[in-house]
């Protein structure tokens, strides 16, 4: 509970001269009335409440609509019981801090003294967001010329979203949930409100699904596209750890259930990307090597080490496409159905993308939209999810003034 507050008296100086918000006319200030009004403001020692004198001046222009009009009060919104730095405090909670609205509301009472309920937190950031227009954002944040796509499952939403964003600054751009069904005409709609908000990508970095080349070209016709790398071994990956499991169930048939156990053990050391390996993992994989020759687990370390040639050690897309075409032409990789299949993937005409950044174009093999969207499904989670999707655009805005633009919310 709140003890009782202090009230302390704000008289603010009249000024000499004052202009109407109405008619804009400036003029020697002539009292009309004035009342006294209390506001609500933050303070670390006690609770306080501000008795501040509203003071209203005669309009001296006989064609006005107004007779009179508020002088504006320094810190204090009119008609607001609460002061402006209470507000931003209270944004810059939900959304720096990505604190909720019942959890921002009992901060308020314990840190700062002063009440706020969840009605009015939520209309707080609502006004505030609503001040803001999400294409000036997107021009502030001055884009880098490379996009990135992506879609994602939003918490507590029926239908999917689509999100982009900046591959060189690793910023989300807008986000949008797509009413209906999920298609070709769903992503052209989506490039073209991208392309209305002024983003004029070069080049774009986005997932497998084969709708967005075409969709992307049809607004874009020159763009350069490349898969996004992080896609691109997931969906290998996955054959190589079908592979794996199947070997081990062999094993657990045959009655080997030890060496099923070990390979289960080591899966991820198995899977894991090259250069990403430790020297205890190094030490691992001999052994394993040694234990398993001539065996599916030999040829997924081999075919791993082929992966790692063609998108990590070639230099130019010439010398990707050779290596690609020298492991087709190898014959140890093809009694295992699950690596044919990967084969058969980089086989296909996705290839040309894949290796896009090897063009000399200065591209990213990988947007880095997954790590952006595992941020912004933080966000969501500690919500529960956004009821609408305004209130979803309405955050994001904030986040992106908070975020990329220095955290300066507007003195108005």
């Amino acid at each position: 509970m709140l003890k009782e507050p202090k009230i302390k008296i704000v008289k603010f100086r009249i000024p000499k001269t004052c202009q109407c918000p109405n008619c804009s006319l400036k003029q020697p200030f002539k009292k009309d009335h004035e009342h006294w009004k209390t506001v609500k403001d933050i303070n670390i020692n006690s609770p306080i409440l501000l008795k501040v004198r509203i003071v209203s001046a005669k309009c001296s222009n006989p064609n006005c609509s107004v007779r009179s009009f508020a002088l504006p009060t320094p810190g204090i919104e009119k008609y607001s019981r609460s002061t402006k730095r209470l507000k931003v405090e209270t944004i810059a909670g939900v959304v720096e801090d990505n604190s909720t609205a019942p959890r921002m509301s009992a901060r308020l009472n314990r840190c700062f003294n002063t009440t706020g309920s969840q009605t009015s937190i939520y209309r707080w950031k609502q006004k505030e967001a609503d001040k803001h227009n999400i294409k000036e954002i997107i021009a502030r944040l001055e884009f880098s010329g490379i996009l990135t796509l992506d879609e994602y499952k939003p918490k507590r939403a029926d239908n999917y979203a689509l999100v982009a964003g900046d591959a060189i600054k690793q910023r989300i751009l807008y986000m949008e949930t797509v009413s209906g069904f999920f298609g070709r005409g769903a992503v052209k709609s989506f490039v073209e409100k991208l392309d209305s908000f002024g983003i004029k990508p070069w080049a774009v970095v986005f997932d497998l699904w084969a709708a967005f080349p075409k969709q992307i070209r049809k607004v874009w016709p020159n763009i350069i596209i490349q898969y996004d790398y992080f896609h691109i071994m997931q969906w290998i990956h996955k054959y190589l750890k079908n592979a794996l499991l199947q070997f081990r169930r062999e094993l657990k048939t045959q009655g080997y259930e030890d060496m099923g156990s070990e390979i289960w053990e080591h899966k991820w050391c198995l899977l894991k990307n090259m250069d990403k390996w430790t020297s205890k993992d190094h030490k691992i994989i001999e052994e394993l090597i040694e234990t398993y020759a001539g065996t599916v687990i030999e040829k997924i370390l081999i075919f791993k080490e082929e992966l790692y040639n063609i998108f990590d050690s070639s230099s130019t897309k010439e010398e990707a496409y050779a290596r690609r075409d020298t492991l087709f032409q190898e014959k140890w990789w093809r009694s295992s159905w699950h690596l044919c299949k990967a084969m058969e993937f980089l086989m296909s005409d996705k290839f040309e993308y894949m290796v896009t950044y090897l063009g000399g174009h200065r591209i990213p093999r990988s947007g880095g939209l997954e790590n952006l969207n595992s941020i912004w499904r933080q966000i969501e989670s500690a919500r529960f999810g956004f009821k609408t999707d305004k209130g979803r655009l309405d955050h994001l805005k904030l986040y992106q003034i908070s975020k990329y633009l220095g955290g300066n919310f507007p003195k108005t």
